[in-house]
């Protein structure tokens, strides 16, 4: 269901907006909608200059030779001369309404992840509690190719917590998806959790239990990306 609810939001933006840089991970929500406000100044910029009663005549006769060809007719056209500022307004106002419905896709995210999450945990991330964190390991899946057969590929990390009372793999989940939705909100930028590894763009987590606590597998398959996941969980343990 978290998946299908990200999913169906992101996509479904993606199918509606061509915008660059309009996409909900392109940058936060309220960088979103500064763009969407600069995009509407130059938007009513562009349409103030268009005059609708505008008009210029002009000549389409295409002489040959420096006269003009026998039996070829001279058409008049009439234009608008400010018509391209129209094309503007319309265009920039496309952008502004691209950015808004980023933003909002990523702010709808976060409250339908957040719903039952104490303020607390939504502050904090569940990796600044250093003192419940068993193990960190890299994450390693296998890659076969034809060149060098069969090998490992770092693909992020596995951080896994002790059992703690009250803990299950369905609430650590939901905590999870909660900063995941609101790192993205904050563009991925989040100075104040310099460790914690669902900050980068990109992240995947997913919670399993174990014999004696949770596994949070944490994966990229961007290679930067997964080699910060990688950093960020090992500086947990330090």
């Amino acid at each position: 269901m978290r998946l299908l609810i990200l999913s169906i939001a992101f996509t479904t933006l993606a199918a509606c907006g061509g915008t660059p840089g309009a996409q909900p991970h392109d940058m936060s929500a309220a960088s979103h909608e500064a763009a969407a406000t600069e995009h509407e100044r130059t938007a009513q910029a562009h349409a103030a200059q268009y005059d609708p009663n505008a008009s210029t005549e002009r000549s389409d006769c295409l002489p040959r030779g420096g006269a003009h060809e026998e039996g070829a007719a001279c058409w008049s056209s009439v234009r608008n001369p400010t018509a391209a500022h129209s094309e503007e307004a319309d265009k920039h106002h496309k952008m502004a309404v691209d950015h808004r419905a980023a933003s909002q896709a990523l702010r709808d995210a976060e409250a339908k992840m957040c719903v039952g999450i104490s303020e607390a945990d939504r502050e904090m991330s569940p990796f600044e509690h250093r003192e419940d964190i068993a193990s960190v390991e890299p994450l390693n899946v296998n890659v076969s190719s034809a060149k060098t057969g069969g090998n490992a590929r770092t693909v992020g990390a596995t951080v896994t917590f002790r059992a703690v009372p009250g803990m299950t793999a369905q609430w650590l989940q939901r905590v999870v998806d909660c900063h995941l939705a609101r790192n993205a909100v904050l563009g991925h930028v989040v100075p104040e959790m310099p460790s914690c590894p669902l900050v980068p763009n990109g992240v995947t987590a997913t919670v399993t239990p174990t014999s004696d606590g949770f596994a949070v597998a944490l994966r990229s398959d961007d290679t930067k990306t997964a080699q910060e996941i990688l950093r960020r969980a090992q500086s947990l343990s330090h």
